[in-house]
C-alpha cells in the first residue's frame, strides 16, 4: 500500500514538475500563431496610400480627372405641354453629378464633372431668353475648367425644375406658376358615342389656336476666349495642351478697347509693365515682362522681329500673344522674362471691307481701311490691305507725330496642304514740331 502511494506521490511530483514547461510551451504556440496570422494582415509598403508632400500632389488629389469629365456637345431648350425641358445632349448623362439650389428668383445648377465642347473641341456657351412665361433667361455656360453651371433666373419667383436622364442626355424640366396658369383647365371625360363609318374624314378648322410654336435659340461664342495659340508650338494648338505660360489678347479686345499701340493691347496682360518713351514720343513702346526688360523680344507670326516693340499700328494686328517665363529664351533674344508674338491678319475667303475715323484731344485725327477678299473665282489666291494714317498733337508743347502704315497680304494655295503667303509692311513716322 505505500509502495503504492510513493508511486502516485512520485508521478503527481513529475506532472507538476513538467506542467509549467507545457504550459510555457503551449503559449508560445499561440503566440507564434497569432504573430503569424498578424503579420499575413499587414499591408505592404507600397500598398499603403501616403499623404500629398507637395503642391502638385495635393491639387491633383482634389481635382476631377481630365478622363472623368463628361463633354456636353450641344444644348436644346424644346417647348412641352408644361413648360420648357432644357437638354445637355451627351452619350454619358448617367455620370453627371448635379448641385442645385435656389437663390431669389433663381435656379442654380453646379455639374462639376462636366464641359460644354463642340464635336471639333471648342468651347460654347447657351443662352435663352425669355422662353417661358415667367422665366426671363436661361444660359448653360462653362463656369470653371471642370463644371458646367446651369442658371434659370424667373421673373417673379423661382421656377420648379424637374431632372430626367434619357439616351439623349441630362434634361431640366422648367415650370413656373405663370406657365401653369396659361394651360386650359382640364375637363372630364365625356363618354364616347360610335360614329358612322365615313370614307372622308372631317377637316380640322385652321386658325391661330392651333398654329405651331416655334422657339428659337442663339449661341454665341465669347470673343474673349482665345482657345488656341501658335506661340510655343508653331502651330495652332489648344492653350490648355501648352505647358508653358501664354496669355492671349484678342482681336474682340483689341476693338472694344479702341487700342492701336502695341503699349495699350499689353496693359491687358498680367505680370507685363508698360511705359512710354522719351516725352513727345509716344510711338515707342517699353514693357518689362516679370521684371526683365523685353523690348528686344518681340517677334512677328514666330519669327524674330527686332523692331517689333516700334510698332506704330494695330491696324494689321489680328491678335497678341505673351508668353511668359524662362521658357521663352527659347525665342526672340533670350530674355528670361518672356516674349511677345504679334499674329498679322491674314486674308479672308469672303469679301470684306472696313473703314474706321477717330477724332481726339489736342488734335487727334486717325483712319483706317480693311480690305480684304478672293482674288479669283476658285477662291486659290486671296488679298489683304491694311492702311491706316494718324496725324495726332499732344499735351506736350512742340510734339506733333505722322504715322503712315500700308500692309499688303497676298496668299496662294499651290496644293492641298500647301499655301504660299507674302506680306509686306511699309511705315513712315515723322515726328515734327507742332505748328
Amino acid at each position: 500500500m505505500r509502495i503504492q502511494e510513493l508511486s502516485s506521490n512520485i508521478w503527481l511530483c513529475l506532472v507538476m514538475s513538467f506542467l509549467p514547461l507545457l504550459m510555457a510551451q503551449s503559449v508560445r504556440a499561440e503566440v507564434k500563431q497569432n504573430q503569424t496570422t498578424a503579420i499575413t494582415t499587414i499591408k505592404r509598403l507600397s500598398e499603403i496610400e501616403r499623404p500629398a508632400t507637395n503642391v502638385s500632389e495635393l491639387f491633383s488629389q482634389s481635382s476631377t480627372p481630365s478622363s472623368a469629365v463628361v463633354q456636353v456637345t450641344a444644348v436644346k431648350a424644346n417647348p412641352t405641354a408644361k413648360g420648357v425641358e432644357v437638354i445637355l445632349q451627351t452619350t454619358k448623362g448617367e455620370q453627371l453629378q448635379i448641385t442645385n439650389r435656389s437663390t431669389g428668383n433663381s435656379f442654380i445648377a453646379d455639374i462639376p464633372n462636366a464641359q460644354l465642347r463642340l464635336p471639333n473641341g471648342d468651347g460654347f456657351t447657351f443662352r435663352s431668353e425669355k422662353p417661358l412665361a415667367g422665366v426671363t433667361e436661361i444660359t448653360v455656360t462653362n463656369f470653371d475648367a471642370n463644371t458646367i453651371r446651369v442658371t434659370v433666373i424667373g421673373e417673379a419667383s423661382s421656377p420648379t425644375v424637374e431632372l430626367f436622364d434619357s439616351d439623349e442626355g441630362l434634361i431640366f424640366g422648367l415650370t413656373t406658376a405663370a406657365s401653369t396658369a396659361q394651360q386650359p383647365p382640364q375637363t372630364q371625360p365625356t363618354p364616347q358615342v360610335e360614329q358612322p363609318t365615313n370614307p372622308t374624314q372631317p377637316k380640322q378648322p385652321s386658325g391661330p389656336d392651333n398654329q405651331p410654336i416655334e422657339l428659337v435659340v442663339t449661341g454665341e461664342q465669347d470673343g474673349y476666349s482665345v482657345p488656341d495659340a501658335t506661340t510655343g508650338t508653331k502651330t495652332d494648338t489648344p492653350l490648355r495642351d501648352i505647358p508653358q505660360s501664354i496669355q492671349v489678347v484678342p482681336q474682340q479686345v483689341i476693338r472694344d478697347q479702341q487700342a492701336t499701340r502695341l503699349n495699350d493691347a499689353l496693359r491687358n496682360v498680367p505680370g507685363v509693365i508698360t511705359s512710354s518713351g522719351s516725352p513727345g514720343n509716344n510711338e515707342t513702346s517699353a514693357f518689362t515682362i516679370r521684371g526683365f526688360d523685353s523690348s528686344g523680344t518681340t517677334i512677328r507670326n514666330g519669327l524674330i522681329d527686332p523692331l517689333g516693340d516700334r510698332s506704330l499700328e494695330l491696324s494689321n494686328i489680328e491678335r497678341v500673344e505673351v508668353l511668359k517665363g524662362p521658357a521663352s529664351a527659347l525665342f526672340g533674344n533670350g530674355s528670361p522674362g518672356g516674349t511677345v508674338n504679334l499674329i498679322t491678319k491674314q486674308p479672308l475667303a469672303t469679301p470684306y471691307y472696313a473703314l474706321e475715323a477717330t477724332v481726339g484731344s489736342y488734335s487727334y485725327y486717325r483712319g483706317a481701311v480693311d480690305l480684304s477678299g478672293p482674288l479669283n473665282d476658285d477662291k486659290t489666291g486671296l488679298y489683304r490691305l491694311n492702311v491706316s494714317y494718324k496725324d495726332a498733337g499732344s499735351f506736350i508743347d512742340f510734339a506733333h507725330d505722322k504715322n503712315l502704315l500700308i500692309a499688303p497680304v497676298v496668299s496662294f494655295a499651290i496644293g492641298e496642304r500647301t499655301k504660299l503667303t507674302l506680306e509686306g509692311e511699309y511705315i513712315s513716322a515723322q515726328q515734327c514740331p507742332k505748328k
